[in-house]
């Protein structure tokens, strides 16, 4: 596991604050379940795995957990749900940063599912002038998405 060789290479490198780390696997199958080098990270719960398509529906989940389930979403599901997730955006999350940051979030997955969509495309599709505001969008959408960002 690269995470847990990284905490340790180079000799020097310890972390100076308590870490904890999470694991995101679409589903269990991915997981090879070979842990036996870092058994003591997984039991002392510093390492966390979550499969994603365990996680329930995404109107039960914290907006940014199911934006994150927007990953492994069918192309048709991931354009109801980021709908979805777009508009309790607005509505449950006070803070305009926070706001702008998930929308950007949103909007960056939804880029790497549809690479080939331009921003008419996406306007459309969700009906927003804000996503054209996010700084992916308004650099990326002349025509080609680059993913350097």
């Amino acid at each position: 596991m690269t995470i847990c060789r990284n905490i340790f290479i180079p000799p020097s490198n310890q972390p100076k604050n308590d870490w904890n780390a999470v694991i995101l696997y679409p589903n269990r199958s991915l997981d090879t379940g070979d842990i036996k080098h870092y058994r003591e990270f997984f039991a002392s719960q510093r390492v966390r795995r979550i499969y994603l398509d365990e996680l329930g529906e995404t109107a039960s989940l914290p907006i940014s957990i199911g934006t994150v389930k927007l990953v492994i979403a069918a192309e048709d599901i991931a354009i109801l749900e980021a709908r979805k997730l777009i508009d309790r955006t607005k509505l449950e999350i006070d803070s305009l940063l926070k706001q702008q940051q998930l929308l950007q979030f949103i909007e960056t997955i939804l880029a790497y599912k549809f690479p080939t969509m331009g921003r008419e495309d996406i306007e459309k599709m969700f009906g927003l002038s804000e996503l054209k505001q996010t700084r992916y969008l308004s650099r990326s959408l002349s025509g080609r998405y680059s993913t350097r960002d």
